[in-house]
């Protein structure tokens, strides 16, 4: 069976959608997966052992540009790719099911119009799944998938119950590869050794209000300089959060500012470090997706609904009644204390 999975953006959301592909290879060794992704978003997939064919396509580009022939261009490109016995919007968006309606397929499936942001979408599909717009993302991601390819309770294999979730998520790290060379870029760093355990403090996110304060970080580092740890400082576009903090704490705690990584080689870190911390944002979660331990820090997002599953994997609140507030800053409610805390549980 040929299936095409359509998730084009953005990096947190492609992540929480790829984590039940080895399960579903599992079930169903002989399936053909296709992923249609932005390009933006492509290195984030590239060399997963689960994706037969990543097609990358330039969506952004295309839309800004609003070039009749650029448009004509793309929908040649996506006539070229053959009939699929199956697509599944992952998305729900007017874009991801105007991309699956041009594609050749016998079926088209996507969350229903009661089930998706952008109502509309639904009526490009030839079914709907069912399931609440505010229920957990990867439950949502899960029904959705396993329902289009072959029924969700057959799929599933026996009674759902609370931790089913994290069954058919369970070895989500094989959904990752990254290349040699980003091994030996990473490598090439120093960074890791047997002695120290490595936690990333994640500085970046798509809006401020997802990202936790400078400061409190700090303070984080002050509580944690006699634990034998070494705290590793990405950055993307600008490194000035990662240079402000290295300036205050590395007279007393091990730490290092990386340079600017690619998604290929971020997924090779990220495969080395022992914990990773930071808001609700891509990295933050493909910390978890490659099996890693993780503190995720809501403050503007549900937590219930964003919620990521796992023993080594602690989500915090800064608000149990956030609505996606962009304005909303309450992850600085989360104390460094109580992140400290939950260091202790897991490392």
């Amino acid at each position: 069976m040929k299936v095409g999975i359509i998730r084009l953006s953005a990096l947190g959301d492609i992540i929480m959608s790829v984590v039940f592909l080895p399960y579903l290879k599992k079930i169903y060794p002989d399936i053909e997966l296709h992923w249609f992704v932005d390009e933006r978003f492509s290195q984030i997939l590239e060399y997963s052992p689960c994706i037969d064919k990543l097609h990358k396509l330039p969506l952004k580009e295309v839309f800004r540009s609003l070039n009749p022939y650029r448009f004509y261009k793309l929908y040649k490109t996506l006539k070229s790719y053959g009939e699929y016995d199956l697509i599944i919007d992952m998305q729900g968006l007017l874009k991801s099911s105007a991309v699956g309606k041009i594609i050749k397929k016998k079926r088209f499936v996507g969350f229903d119009k009661n089930s998706i942001r952008e109502k509309v979408a639904a009526y490009f599909y030839d079914e709907g799944v069912e399931i609440a717009y505010k229920r957990n993302v990867l439950e949502r991601n899960a029904k959705l998938l396993f329902w289009a390819v072959g029924g969700f309770d057959v799929v599933l294999e026996g009674e759902i119950d609370e931790h089913w979730i994290e069954k058919i998520s369970e070895n989500r790290f094989q959904a990752f590869g990254f290349s040699q060379n980003s091994e030996s870029k990473i490598e090439s760093l120093k960074i890791f050794d047997n002695s120290k355990k490595t936690i990333l403090f994640i500085l970046e996110a798509s809006i401020e209000s997802k990202t936790y304060p400078i400061e409190q970080y700090v303070e984080l580092a002050r509580l944690l300089k006699n634990e034998n740890v070494k705290i590793i400082l990405p950055w993307k576009g600008n490194p000035q959060k990662a240079q402000k903090i290295f300036a205050q704490i590395h007279t007393f705690i091990d730490t290092v500012v990386l340079p600017e990584l690619t998604q290929d080689e971020l997924k090779a870190l990220i495969s080395k470090v022992d914990l990773v911390i930071g808001g609700d944002t891509g990295v933050t979660h493909l910390g978890w997706a490659m099996g890693r331990s993780s503190i995720t820090l809501y403050g503007n997002t549900p937590i219930e609904r964003l919620r990521v599953t796992g023993e080594r994997n602690i989500s915090l609140s800064g608000n149990l009644n956030a609505e996606c507030d962009k304005n909303d800053f309450s992850i600085r409610n989360i104390s460094p204390k109580e992140i400290f805390e939950s260091i202790g549980k897991i490392l």
